[in-house]
């Protein structure tokens, strides 16, 4: 008897996702998926140490911060923006399941798709211009690479739709989605996400450091620093009392200050009084000039009186 199907007929031939595989197994060959997923939470993480050691004033860069400062950074600037994609792709994959199969299986009507490439359309040029201007529409956070994302989708359905169409009026198989097309949508798709979340990421940075500076700074415990030799810290809020014993190991002590982070061998630190438009921070060295020491005492305890 001879078979029903042709030899090597698949019955996924007419599936729009057919060259998604493909186009995975060609990316797999080149980019392994944990050293990926390692170098972006490191660029997103670095994002976070800059906007949030920015807003003191201080380049992150200086500071020696490790891989794993930049990693532990990143879970807080990436967890909002995969929460964000997670919940809009189950809203979209959910919602079309719950619709009447009339209204799924129904036909557009034909204004619908034209609006609906226009629309998209829009979208991608608003999200596009902000790489060469802001305007009121592209300026806000998330909105520029948000755009690109669902324009881009919304052109993509619209040719599928429209090959399901010529197929069904020609009888034939629905033409695939091809690996090439694959791959410049997830380069897109992929590459607006990721913009958005390097802009998230300095975001949340920045609002770290001026959450400890609203809430954090009045209550964090006291630093005082102890050293064989003068720092020259010459900043506002900080005092500095000099040791009268001359066998003392520690000659010099500064107090008024509060430990912002530490970074590899450094400290960054600022005065209690600090405020971002005229405070200074300070990054001392563990490896400075003299031996240091360094106490740290609560908020609103009685201190022992200045004594080296």
């Amino acid at each position: 008897m001879a078979d029903t199907e042709p030899t090597g007929r698949r019955e996924d031939d007419g599936s729009v996702f057919a060259g998604l595989p493909q186009m995975a197994q060609v990316v797999g060959q080149f980019v392994a998926p944990a050293t990926l997923l390692a170098g972006l939470l490191f660029y997103w993480g670095f994002f976070h140490a800059r906007g949030f050691c920015g807003y003191f004033g201080i380049d992150s860069a200086v500071l020696g911060l490790s891989t794993t400062d930049y990693v532990m950074r990143s879970a807080d600037g990436l967890f909002v923006p995969l929460a964000v994609c997670a919940i809009a792709t189950l809203a979209v994959l959910w919602g079309w399941v719950a619709l009447p199969s009339s209204v799924r299986q129904g036909r557009w009507p034909r204004w619908f798709l034209p609006v609906v490439v226009v629309v998209g359309g829009l979208l991608v040029l608003n999200g596009l211009s902000r790489l060469w201007f802001r305007t009121w529409i592209n300026r806000p956070l998330g909105v520029a690479p948000s755009c690109v994302i669902i324009g881009l989708l919304l052109m993509w359905g619209v040719v599928v739709s429209r090959r399901r169409r010529l197929a069904t009026e020609s009888a034939t198989t629905v033409r695939p989605t091809a690996p090439v097309e694959w791959g410049l949508i997830f380069l897109l798709v992929g590459g607006s996400f990721f913009w958005g979340a390097t802009d998230y990421s300095l975001a949340v940075g920045r609002g770290r450091a001026i959450e400890f500076e609203k809430e954090t700074l009045r209550r964090a415990p006291g630093l005082t620093v102890y050293t064989e030799k003068p720092l020259e810290l010459n900043v506002a809020g900080v005092r500095r009392i000099a040791c009268t014993d001359a066998s003392a190991a520690y000659r010099y002590r500064y107090d008024g200050l509060v430990l912002v982070m530490t970074a590899g061998d450094n400290l960054v630190a600022v005065p209690r009084s600090w405020t971002h438009d005229q405070g200074t921070a300070i990054v001392l060295p563990h490896t400075g000039p003299g031996a240091v020491r360094l106490e740290f005492t609560a908020p609103y305890a009685r201190t022992s009186p200045a004594v080296c």
